[in-house]
């Protein structure tokens, strides 16, 4: 294609784009401009972003989430003791009904302590010996 071509077309696209209104953003994951269609709040582009085929809205989502959980001192400690868990009862060690009833156990647990009538050491350590 012609370069000329090219930028007319780029060219129709936007005054089409500043025609109808059509809002624009950054994309929080991968810089690139795209255009807001349906939620206003929308963060993130639909374009592919890695090998794997995910797209930034996949990624970043999943980004944002490990960052805020980063800094949850519980939920790195139940989080871990469920990993744990997981992998027994992946190898056959554990029933997958035992892991969802202790899961259950430990997410109350978890709201105690966050609601104060349970110290996170404590947690912590009924965590290791549950």
């Amino acid at each position: 294609m012609e370069p000329e071509v090219v930028y007319d077309l780029i060219d129709y696209h936007l005054r089409e784009c500043i025609k109808r209104e059509v809002k624009m953003r950054v994309c929080k994951n991968c810089g690139r401009y795209f255009a807001l269609t349906g939620r206003t709040n929308t963060e993130y582009c639909s374009r592919p972003f890695d090998e794997k085929g995910r797209t930034c809205r996949e990624v970043g989502a999943i980004a944002l989430w490990t960052k805020r959980k980063s800094r949850d001192a519980l939920f790195q400690d139940y989080r871990r003791e469920y990993k744990n868990r997981f992998a027994r009862m992946k190898a056959g060690k554990l029933e997958p009904e035992e892991l969802y009833a202790w899961d259950e156990r430990a997410r109350e647990k978890k709201a105690e302590c966050e609601a104060g009538r349970l110290s996170p050491e404590d947690y912590a350590a009924w965590l290791r010996e549950s």
